[in-house]
């Protein structure tokens, strides 16, 4: 009976401690803010790539300890990037020398600066009115950079494919897609929304890190910027036919970037509703609304008082 207690105890010893060395594991790769945490799931998934790789090690390494990645994964469904069916076998198949480059590209310093920095900056260009709390999750095998808004959380997620070069730019940009959703009334998905939500986002982003308007575009090349420009009137005219939509086309023809997710009009260059909403924006800046203001009304209110289709 003693012998069995005994037995019992250093089994229970022994869980405790793996418990702990697990937790710790996983604390490495969390750095805990004052209003929420930096994930570094990437690291995670570097983790993996020393795994038998199994579906099984990816959920239980990458998956379930991170509830961030699983939203992200979520995403990924809903967007098309990923086959529910395909995509467990597929993770079998990744080569740790295809992410070294991607899993090495920005250091600590960087991944800091852009949550304490870039945050505080956008703070003082306009007041955060919650007390969401605000995560920042770094991520791979996925693409892709958004914000996932929930009741009492804010996580950006941000895929370690993204140029550090462009990290300033999409950290402000997300961040002020926060202060902009703490803000307005909640809508249901149309292109109006989708407008208003990037030309506030736009138009933040240039003001919290000062760049030029050409360049406050998330991977909007200057040369597409001048395109918008020299065909306004065209893209008014289009947007104008199509704001009520809501449909995920709307995100095909105006939105995204890149192949397989982009399909503008003929003759269009990617994401010019980024451009009109910034556009927008500006009409109300000049006719002495404050961003405050704008940020607080609703898409059509905001379209209204630019009178920028009439």
């Amino acid at each position: 009976m003693k012998l069995c207690i005994l037995f019992c105890f250093f089994i229970a010893l022994f869980l405790l401690e793996f418990s702990q060395i697990n937790k710790s594991v996983q604390n490495d790769y969390i750095i805990q803010k004052k209003n929420g945490q930096i994930i570094l799931a990437y690291k995670a998934f570097e983790d993996f790539l020393s795994s038998d790789k199994s579906w099984k090690s990816y959920k239980s390494i990458l998956l379930d300890p991170y509830p961030s990645v699983q939203k992200v994964h979520k995403r990924q469904i809903e967007w098309g990037s990923i086959d529910t069916v395909i995509f467990p076998n597929e993770v079998k198949n990744f080569k740790k020398e295809d992410f070294e480059k991607f899993m090495t590209q920005y250091d600590l310093k960087t991944i800091n600066y852009l949550y304490d920095s870039v945050i505080e900056m956008a703070n003082k260009i306009l007041s955060p009115i919650s007390n969401k709390k605000v995560d920042l999750c770094f991520y791979l095998p996925y693409g892709g950079c958004f914000v996932i808004p929930e009741d009492s959380l804010n996580t950006i997620c941000v895929s370690m494919y993204i140029d550090p070069a462009e990290a300033e730019k999409i950290m402000a940009h997300e961040y002020s897609h926060i202060l902009h959703i703490d803000r307005g009334p909640k809508e249901p998905l149309t292109l109006r929304r989708e407008v208003i939500s990037e030309g506030i986002a736009v138009y933040l982003t240039n003001r919290i890190i000062k760049i030029e308007v050409s360049n406050s575009i998330p991977f909007m090349p200057k040369s597409s910027f001048e395109w918008c420009m020299k065909n306004e009137q065209l893209i008014k005219d289009s947007i104008k036919m199509e704001l009520n939509d809501t449909t995920p086309r709307l995100f095909k023809r105006y939105i995204s970037d890149g192949a397989g997710f982009s399909a503008p009009p003929k003759g269009f260059v990617e994401k010019t509703a980024y451009f009109i909403g910034y556009r927008i924006i500006e009409k109300c800046i000049n006719k002495g609304m404050t961003i405050e203001e704008i940020c607080s009304l609703g898409s059509e209110g905001v379209i209204k008082k630019s009178e920028y289709f009439k």
